[in-house]
């Protein structure tokens, strides 16, 4: 036990004066050593001497860039005719307008179709003059193509009435006609749909 006690003893001994002696080094380096250390810039070990050649008249017209023009500055004036003569003229065209093609938006069948088309404008047709004074009746049916609008796209006649002039005076009155759009799954299509049409002497369609 008196042996394992000296021996303790002699290591914190020697830890302390360790410590100690590790203590007194840091401190005097810190005295003795600078506490600033100078940073002399890299200088050229020897001069680097430039030559100045004068380049050939035609290599200098090249070298220069050509003048650019300035804009001039706008001087107010009291003459008319400088006024005039500095106006510019106002500048026609006209205005081009590209009507859809029908194949942009899907045509789908009538009975295809979610939300059917339900006409809300199915004008009147004038009866031909020489149809009415010849007493020609008949009925006819229009094959219309409702757009994405409810307008009518195009027309054609699905069942004729024998007479030219009553065929001509259903396809006016189908184009003036109006519909509600027709819409499948939430997208607004084109749809193929019948108009009846009868001409008769009592003014009835």
């Amino acid at each position: 036990m008196i042996r394992l006690w000296d021996e303790d003893v002699y290591y914190a001994r020697s830890f302390r004066i360790g410590m100690i002696g590790s203590l007194v080094i840091i401190l005097t380096a810190f005295i003795i050593l600078p506490k600033e250390f100078e940073v002399t810039p890299y200088s050229l070990r020897r001069e680097v001497a430039t030559v100045m050649e004068e380049l050939p008249p035609e290599l200098e017209k090249l070298a220069e860039p050509p003048p650019v023009a300035r804009p001039q500055l706008p001087v107010a004036t009291e003459v008319p005719e400088e006024v005039e003569a500095t106006t510019i003229a106002p500048t026609e065209f006209t205005e081009i307008t590209k009507k859809p093609e029908l194949t942009e938006v899907p045509v789908v069948p009538f009975w295809k179709v979610e939300v059917k088309p339900q006409p809300e404008y199915i004008p009147q047709p004038t009866y031909p003059e020489l149809a009415r004074a010849a007493g020609i009746e008949g009925q006819v049916v229009v094959e219309a193509l409702v757009d994405v609008d409810g307008k009518i796209a195009d027309a054609k006649i699905l069942k004729s009435s024998g007479n030219s002039a009553l065929d001509d005076a259903a396809l006016k009155a189908a184009l003036q006609a109006r519909f509600t759009p027709a819409k499948q799954r939430d997208m607004f299509v084109r749809v193929w749909v019948s108009i009846p049409f009868r001409f008769t002497l009592t003014g009835g369609r």
